[in-house]
Protein backbone atom coordinates (compact mmCIF):
# COMPACT_ATOMS: atom_id res chain seq x y z
CA UNK A 1 0.00 0.00 0.00
CA UNK A 2 2.75 2.48 0.95
CA UNK A 3 4.67 1.65 -2.22
CA UNK A 4 1.58 2.50 -4.29
CA UNK A 5 1.36 5.91 -2.63
CA UNK A 6 5.05 6.58 -3.25
CA UNK A 7 4.63 5.58 -6.90
CA UNK A 8 1.64 7.92 -7.24
CA UNK A 9 3.60 10.77 -5.64
CA UNK A 10 6.54 10.15 -7.98
CA UNK A 11 4.21 10.31 -11.00
CA UNK A 12 2.89 13.67 -9.80
CA UNK A 13 6.31 15.18 -9.06
CA UNK A 14 8.38 13.86 -11.97
CA UNK A 15 8.04 14.84 -15.65
CA UNK A 16 5.23 13.07 -17.50
CA UNK A 17 5.92 9.51 -18.68
CA UNK A 18 9.45 9.37 -17.24
CA UNK A 19 8.54 6.43 -15.00
CA UNK A 20 7.51 4.47 -18.12
CA UNK A 21 11.21 4.29 -19.05
CA UNK A 22 13.13 4.89 -15.81
CA UNK A 23 13.12 3.71 -12.21
CA UNK A 24 14.05 5.85 -9.23
CA UNK A 25 17.50 4.67 -8.15
CA UNK A 26 17.97 7.13 -5.31
CA UNK A 27 17.10 10.47 -3.76
CA UNK A 28 19.55 12.77 -1.98
CA UNK A 29 18.77 16.07 -0.30
CA UNK A 30 21.09 18.89 0.71
CA UNK A 31 20.17 22.24 2.29
CA UNK A 32 19.31 23.70 -1.10
CA UNK A 33 18.92 20.83 -3.60
CA UNK A 34 17.14 17.54 -4.17
CA UNK A 35 18.89 15.08 -6.48
CA UNK A 36 16.69 12.33 -7.95
CA UNK A 37 18.63 9.56 -9.69
CA UNK A 38 16.78 7.76 -12.49
CA UNK A 39 18.08 4.62 -14.23
CA UNK A 40 16.70 3.35 -17.51
CA UNK A 41 14.66 0.17 -17.08
CA UNK A 42 15.97 -3.11 -18.41
CA UNK A 43 14.62 -3.93 -21.87
CA UNK A 44 12.98 -7.36 -21.68
CA UNK A 45 13.44 -8.13 -25.40
CA UNK A 46 17.15 -7.37 -25.46
CA UNK A 47 17.93 -8.92 -22.07
CA UNK A 48 16.37 -12.20 -23.25
CA UNK A 49 18.32 -12.27 -26.52
CA UNK A 50 21.74 -13.99 -26.41
CA UNK A 51 23.06 -11.57 -29.04
CA UNK A 52 22.79 -8.53 -26.76
CA UNK A 53 24.34 -7.67 -23.40
CA UNK A 54 23.66 -4.82 -21.04
CA UNK A 55 26.96 -3.07 -20.39
CA UNK A 56 25.84 -0.89 -17.51
CA UNK A 57 25.01 2.78 -17.85
CA UNK A 58 26.30 5.80 -19.72
CA UNK A 59 27.32 8.94 -17.86
CA UNK A 60 24.39 10.56 -16.08
CA UNK A 61 22.79 13.66 -17.58
CA UNK A 62 21.56 16.32 -15.14
CA UNK A 63 18.27 18.07 -15.86
CA UNK A 64 16.84 20.85 -13.67
CA UNK A 65 13.15 20.45 -12.90
CA UNK A 66 10.54 22.40 -10.90
CA UNK A 67 11.70 23.28 -7.39
CA UNK A 68 10.10 21.46 -4.47
CA UNK A 69 9.73 23.14 -1.05
CA UNK A 70 12.41 25.76 -1.76
CA UNK A 71 14.85 23.14 -3.05
CA UNK A 72 16.29 23.10 -6.55
CA UNK A 73 15.45 19.72 -8.14
CA UNK A 74 18.03 18.00 -10.30
CA UNK A 75 17.16 14.82 -12.16
CA UNK A 76 20.19 12.61 -12.80
CA UNK A 77 19.19 10.45 -15.75
CA UNK A 78 21.27 7.41 -16.73
CA UNK A 79 20.66 5.57 -20.00
CA UNK A 80 21.58 1.91 -20.45
CA UNK A 81 24.43 0.94 -22.76
CA UNK A 82 23.93 -2.24 -24.80
CA UNK A 83 26.41 -4.27 -26.86
CA UNK A 84 25.71 -6.46 -29.86
CA UNK A 85 27.86 -9.56 -29.22
CA UNK A 86 27.99 -10.35 -32.95
CA UNK A 87 29.51 -7.02 -33.99
CA UNK A 88 30.90 -5.67 -30.71
CA UNK A 89 29.15 -2.34 -31.32
CA UNK A 90 27.54 -0.56 -28.41
CA UNK A 91 24.29 1.39 -28.57
CA UNK A 92 21.40 2.74 -26.54
CA UNK A 93 17.76 2.07 -27.30
CA UNK A 94 15.85 5.02 -28.76
CA UNK A 95 13.00 6.00 -26.46
CA UNK A 96 10.01 8.18 -27.22
CA UNK A 97 10.46 10.58 -24.32
CA UNK A 98 11.03 14.29 -24.75
CA UNK A 99 12.15 15.47 -21.29
CA UNK A 100 14.58 18.33 -21.94
CA UNK A 101 13.68 21.77 -23.32
CA UNK A 102 15.59 22.32 -26.57
CA UNK A 103 18.97 23.99 -26.06
CA UNK A 104 18.80 23.81 -22.24
CA UNK A 105 19.30 21.48 -19.29
CA UNK A 106 15.78 22.23 -17.97
CA UNK A 107 12.87 19.83 -18.05
CA UNK A 108 10.50 20.70 -20.86
CA UNK A 109 7.69 21.77 -18.50
CA UNK A 110 10.00 23.87 -16.28
CA UNK A 111 11.60 25.52 -19.32
CA UNK A 112 8.15 26.39 -20.71
CA UNK A 113 7.14 27.83 -17.33
CA UNK A 114 10.28 30.00 -17.13
CA UNK A 115 9.86 31.20 -20.71
CA UNK A 116 6.19 32.09 -20.15
CA UNK A 117 6.92 33.83 -16.85
CA UNK A 118 10.11 35.70 -17.79
CA UNK A 119 9.98 35.78 -21.59
CA UNK A 120 13.22 33.82 -21.72
CA UNK A 121 14.88 31.12 -19.71
CA UNK A 122 16.97 33.06 -17.17
CA UNK A 123 20.07 31.60 -15.57
CA UNK A 124 20.28 33.69 -12.41
CA UNK A 125 17.19 32.45 -10.59
CA UNK A 126 17.79 30.65 -7.28
CA UNK A 127 16.10 27.41 -8.38
CA UNK A 128 16.93 27.47 -12.07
Amino acid sequence: MENEHLQMLAQIVLPMQILDYFTIAGVEQTESEIHISLDEKMNAELSGDIHFESKGFMEAVSVTDFPIRDHKVILRIRRRRWADTRTGKSFSIPIDLDVVAKGTRYSKEFGAFLKETYGDIPGGLPYA
